[in-house]
């Protein structure tokens, strides 16, 4: 360096960042400069990247604490995107803890090992692959760790884990328990190592998709603004579509020949607009939800309860009226508690109320260890259970008869309403229930099932309730008053008036239907 020599010059030229992306071969995504090179323009004429596409927008982000989604379509790089991040992020930032998630180790040697090994290991870059623990490590004690999780069993083997950048792959295809569990481990507790939050990439469709889509893309407006979360970390959307990728050549044309229309809408097109695969499509929260009110003593009441430590045990509680109808109005959801401790909160829950009878998870009946089975142990504490029917066919099938449309009751009545469901749920009260049960999926492999590797502790439960009801539903409606004889003044005799038209003595209104009263 020469006296003349610009400091400032010569430092922004010597210490500028590595070019990671660079040193492994990858390059984002822009669209009009592979469309300009696929077309046979030399390099050296390329237009600069344009940095407003997709992949380029995602790369382009700043290193901070912040939660992305990268979702859309089948085919626009996303997961290749999240791989040259996590690279590129071990470099930047020695000493960095980065765990990479898919929901089983098939579809993470499947994916992402596969296109690692493409990489050879980044070996380039000085790192070294561990292939026992799944571990690549880089210079300056950075680690990128693959990891995979299906149920909050195998989450909670992390528990003391320190997450300082969650990645995950195909989001919606993980259970969102356990998505919200990986999410309490993102952090850091070392000087230095920055805490950078998390990125996801997924398609539309599979178990999370209502939740990501109500979080990500309806709650960003698509992508068009971004939101701060309750953790105070900005919320980001950037859609994906096949169209993105010029690179995908004859793939594009592969997608456009699926055969089922909303299949084909979700991989080629991104489209998040409906709940794909729902187990319960007739679950109508605007029909089911109610205001709160005083159930009657005279109801009969029932509870369900599904049984769990690492996952939830989950109690619920509805009361069945007159006509049969349900009213779930109480809720627990009880996390590695104790037996008896449950047995405590269940009847704290029902003080005051008589409940007929609580039918349980059969499994409470099997022995653990030394001690005694979980059904004994709650009876010791005066919570005495009824073995559930677990027919889970049945079951389903039953939940669809209460779900159907049966004439309207009080409340729906007095709102004009001619049918409603035959099951209500008290808002507020049951608000995991409410929620899990317009999102759950079915089963893949057995359709007339639901998923679950899925949050189906609340089903569970209310399956349980439901199964321990018989009997068909019985309505009753009030007596019609008696028909007032009106007396014609001008007639020549004692003639009434023409009478109301009527079914059965109740009078038809609104348009003729029957049920409007």
């Amino acid at each position: 360096m020469t006296a003349t020599t610009d400091w400032a010059e010569f430092a922004a030229r010597e210490f500028e960042p590595r070019d990671v992306l660079a040193e492994i071969g990858f390059e984002p995504v822009c669209k009009p400069r592979v469309l300009a090179r696929l077309a046979g323009v030399p390099e050296y004429e390329l237009p600069p990247p344009c940095g407003g596409c997709p992949q380029e927008r995602f790369l382009g982000l700043p290193d901070e604490d912040l939660d992305v989604l990268y979702g859309g379509a089948g085919g626009g790089g996303k997961s290749a995107s999240l791989l040259a991040l996590a690279i590129r992020t071990c470099i930047r930032f020695p000493g960095i803890q980065i765990f990479w998630f898919r929901k089983t180790f098939p579809q993470l040697n499947q994916s992402v090992l596969r296109n690692l090994a493409r990489y050879n290991y980044a070996k380039g870059l000085g790192a070294s692959w561990n292939g026992s623990k799944y571990e690549l490590r880089f210079p300056g004690a950075s680690i990128l760790t693959f990891a995979h999780a299906k149920n909050m069993e195998e989450a909670a083997a992390l528990s003391s884990a320190e997450i300082n950048m969650l990645i995950i792959d195909e989001r919606t295809t993980m259970p969102p328990d356990v998505v919200d569990f990986l999410y309490t481990r993102i952090r850091s507790g070392v000087a230095g190592v920055p805490c950078l939050g998390a990125r996801s990439a997924s398609n539309p469709g599979h178990i999370g998709h209502g939740i990501v889509k109500a979080d990500y893309v309806d709650a960003t407006d698509y992508g068009a603004k971004e939101i701060t979360d309750s953790a105070g970390r900005r919320r980001l959307f950037i859609p994906a579509k096949a169209s993105d990728n010029p690179y995908v050549g004859d793939y594009e044309k592969t997608l456009e020949g699926i055969a089922d229309p909303d299949l084909r809408a979700r991989i080629k097109d991104g489209d998040w607009s409906a709940m794909p695969d729902a187990a319960f499509p007739d679950w109508k929260r605007d029909r089911i939800i109610v205001p709160p009110f005083q159930i009657p003593d005279t109801w009969q009441r029932r509870g369900g309860m599904d049984y769990g430590w690492a996952a939830p045990s989950v109690y619920l509680a509805a009361a069945k009226d007159n006509d049969g109808r349900l009213w779930f109005y109480r809720e627990l959801t009880m996390v590695q508690t104790p037996e008896r401790e449950q047995a405590r909160q269940i009847r704290e829950a029902n003080a005051g109320h008589h409940v007929q009878i609580i039918a349980a998870d059969p499994a409470m009946w099997g022995k653990t260890g030394s001690s005694l089975p979980p059904a004994d142990q709650m009876a010791t504490e005066g919570v005495h259970l009824t073995k559930a029917d677990n027919d889970r066919l049945g079951g389903k099938a039953r939940f669809h008869t209460y779900l159907a449309e049966a004439p309207a009751c009080a409340h729906h009545r007095v709102l004009g309403w001619a049918t409603c469901p035959l099951l209500h749920v008290i808002d507020g009260a049951c608000q995991q229930f409410a929620k899990t049960m317009g999102e759950l999926p079915r089963d893949p492999r057995r359709p007339e099932d639901v998923d679950t590797d899925g949050p189906d502790h609340w089903y569970d439960a209310g399956r349980y309730l439901i199964m321990s009801i018989g009997g068909e539903t019985k309505f009753h409606f009030p007596e019609p008053e008696p028909a007032v004889q009106a007396l014609d003044p001008n007639a020549a005799g004692n003639r009434t008036a023409p009478s109301v038209p009527s079914i059965g003595g109740f009078p038809i209104l609104q348009g003729g239907d029957p049920w409007a009263l």
